[in-house]
């Protein structure tokens, strides 16, 4: 395996994601250092890592869309840094949104839930990453105003799965907080409580 990797970094070197140089798809130092930023409007703490600008938007957007899963670890670490300051002792699990089903077919993966497991082991906490099922059909977000994400988010997601009593939510961008509203609204449905809720980045006029 690290022969073929050899191979493929010497017939096709990568390029940084960020500043275009080689020999990695993100060099050490192009991933901005995550902080701990307060998101008011929430019943619940909502923090995030880092805004979604400049060489972060470029790699979140290099795994999402492009799927270059090898960035996959580096926001794993981030989002690890934003976990490691939680309280986790009477959490039962990390619920991630439901899948988007075209992005899902087109990724092959799902971003939110995969960077929420990886993140958990890097800070040894053992609780299962959940995603909320699909109730109805909802168009991708991007493109859409607040008001258009939030009917277009509402009444979408459910939580399938019994035995829980308290979660916290993570997700890997936030936009205007009608996914996240979503969520917890879908939680509360199933008579769970949501104790708080991060996110990898979000766009500074989320609100």
């Amino acid at each position: 395996m690290w022969m073929l990797s050899s191979l493929i970094d010497f017939v096709f070197p990568a390029r940084c994601i960020v500043c275009n140089s080689g020999p990695r798809q993100l060099c050490e130092n192009c991933l901005p250092q995550s902080k701990t930023i307060p998101i008011a409007g929430f019943r619940f703490p909502v923090t995030a890592g880092f805004e979604l600008e400049g060489g972060v938007e470029k790699i979140i957007a290099g795994y999402k869309d492009q799927q270059l899963t090898s960035l996959e670890r580096p926001l794993a670490q981030a989002a690890a840094l934003l976990l490691a300051a939680q309280d986790f002792s009477s959490i039962d699990a990390i619920v991630t949104p439901a899948r988007n089903s075209k992005n899902y077919r087109k990724r092959g993966f799902d971003p939110a839930r995969n960077v929420a497991k990886k993140a958990l082991k890097l800070v040894g906490v053992r609780v299962p990453v959940i995603s909320l099922g699909n109730a109805k059909t909802r168009l991708d977000q991007r493109g859409l105003g607040k008001r258009q994400r939030l009917q277009n988010v509402m009444g979408t997601m459910s939580l399938r799965r019994s035995g829980l009593l308290r979660v916290a939510l993570f997700d890997d961008v936030m936009t205007t907080g009608a996914t996240v509203f979503e969520m917890a609204r879908a939680c509360e449905k199933a008579g769970v409580e949501v104790a708080f809720c991060c996110v990898l980045a979000q766009r500074k006029s989320n609100i």
